[in-house]
């Protein structure tokens, strides 16, 4: 062996065993160091800043990154704002910015347990959980496994809890929107082959990725498509309505990867949640505008009153006679309460924060946000979006779509097919209850058949 081998694998050996470079955190004193990861046999990136050991201790704060290169330097401008009163650890989550990578089953579930081990010796007690993108879902299926550990959830921009065909879906009419006006006529078919591609997707999740031949075969083995594609088949429906922490939904308006309704289903499914909207802000608020983000966060950790009130409609009865038509019209918006709303040929037509009796709907298309429909709606040869709310009747539906996410059905029966086509039902974090049964999520697809009732 030559002198400059020597020196060379020495190099090499120093590199491999060298901290991470914790520059990024922006503050004096960071520091990083690689933590022995139980789950995938590899190495974690953990990076901290802010005091450390006070009397009384420093309140924890524990930042999730999402998909990409950068990993936990996605919170670059908000560690900063953090460090001077918090203890702040960040993680590359494994497959991530300085951790170990390989193909490995990348699920929210298994990144928990990472996150678990890491925070375990490290914090004790409680501490806030904020967690972005693909890290908002990770921080979902924390709290599910560790609800004592988490005093504070932020979750910010948070990709993938839809069901994967509604998910698609919407990123890719985000896309088609930069390309392809949606007067086109083209617009509506491309929308229809997305869909029908999506919901008849080839492949089961566990076979996918439980299999590391299969995910080397249909994902290249690569961590941020394993990653996306666990993270879109998760199904959050029962976890989101169990968490118990203080929870805060920060969202940008503007974001095309994650879009606002995914932020209103979670804000109506986590019991309490609180929405607020930065405007003009894409899918990384806190690195856009973080002299808006950085204090929303601060507020919210130290407890301050926040102006937002819980996101959900409270339940109540319509109050009033007052009734709507509308008839042959674009664009036209309702809100407050409605004894009966009628829509005949009104594309485009958009309820919220309504109460209303009886909806009725034809050659339509509907997005119901946050509202309560008492008694069921008819629709006839339309589309229906419901995000959140509650529909206390039934769903009479005659050549019908129906887009369903964060929604309570609170009938015997969720719906019926009284046309002569079959109907499609698509349920992101619903849920069915009614008195004297126990609630049941749904995060699926339904398909009825001309006469078939959908009963859960």
């Amino acid at each position: 062996m030559t002198g400059k081998t020597l020196v060379a694998l020495l190099a090499l050996t120093t590199a491999v065993h060298a901290s991470p470079p914790a520059e990024w955190m922006g503050v004096p004193d960071a520091a990083a160091a690689y933590v022995d990861d139980p789950v995938f046999g590899g190495r974690v990136a953990v990076y901290q800043a802010g005091p450390s050991v006070s009397s009384p201790p420093a309140e924890a704060v524990i930042l999730v990154h999402g998909l990409g290169k950068a990993a936990a330097r996605d919170w670059s401008k908000v560690v900063p704002a953090l460090a001077g009163r918090y203890r702040v650890l960040a993680i590359d989550l494994p497959g991530f910015g300085q951790s170990d990578k390989g193909n490995h089953h990348y699920s929210p579930d298994n990144f928990a347990r990472v996150l678990d081990a890491v925070v375990e010796k490290r914090v004790p007690g409680r501490f806030t959980l904020i967690g972005h993108s693909m890290g908002g879902s990770v921080a979902l299926a924390y709290v599910a496994a560790y609800p004592q550990r988490v005093g504070r959830l932020i979750l910010v921009d948070t990709a993938g809890v839809l069901h994967r065909s509604v998910y698609i879906e919407s990123v890719a009419q985000a896309a088609m929107q930069r390309a392809i006006s949606p007067d086109s006529p083209w617009f509506e078919r491309l929308k229809r082959a997305i869909r029908s591609r999506a919901e008849n997707w080839p492949l089961q999740d566990e076979i996918a990725i439980e299999r590391a031949g299969v995910r080397q075969r249909f994902l290249g083995g690569d961590p941020s498509a394993i990653s996306a594609f666990a993270m879109t088949g998760h199904d959050f429906s029962r976890a989101v309505r169990a968490i118990a922490a203080p929870t805060l939904i920060i969202w940008g308006t503007e974001d095309m990867i994650a879009p606002l309704r995914t932020g209103q289903a979670l804000a109506s499914a986590i019991p309490g949640a609180r929405l607020t909207v930065i405007e003009g802000a894409g899918h990384a608020p806190m690195l856009q505008f973080p002299d808006r983000f950085n204090p929303l966060v601060l507020d919210e950790i130290d407890g301050q009153p926040f102006a937002a009130p819980p996101y959900a409609l409270q339940s109540a009865t319509v109050t009033g006679n007052r009734t709507a038509r509308c008839s042959r019209q674009r664009d036209q918006e309702f809100s407050g309460d409605y004894e009966s709303l009628v829509l005949d040929n009104c594309p485009d037509a958009r309820i919220s924060n309504a109460r209303v009796g009886r909806l009725q709907a034809a050659h339509s298309t509907v997005r119901i946000v946050n509202s309560s429909i008492r008694d069921g709606i008819d629709a006839k040869d339309s589309r229906l979006e419901l995000t959140g709310g509650t529909v206390g009747g039934r769903l009479t539906l005659d050549a019908t779509s129906v887009d369903a996410a964060a929604t309570r059905f609170e009938s015997d029966a969720i719906a019926a097919n009284s046309g002569d086509v079959q109907v499609v039902l698509r349920l992101s974090l619903a849920e069915s209850s009614r008195p004297g049964y126990t609630p049941r999520p749904l995060h699926d697809i339904f398909r009825l058949a001309p006469g078939k009732t959908l009963i859960r």
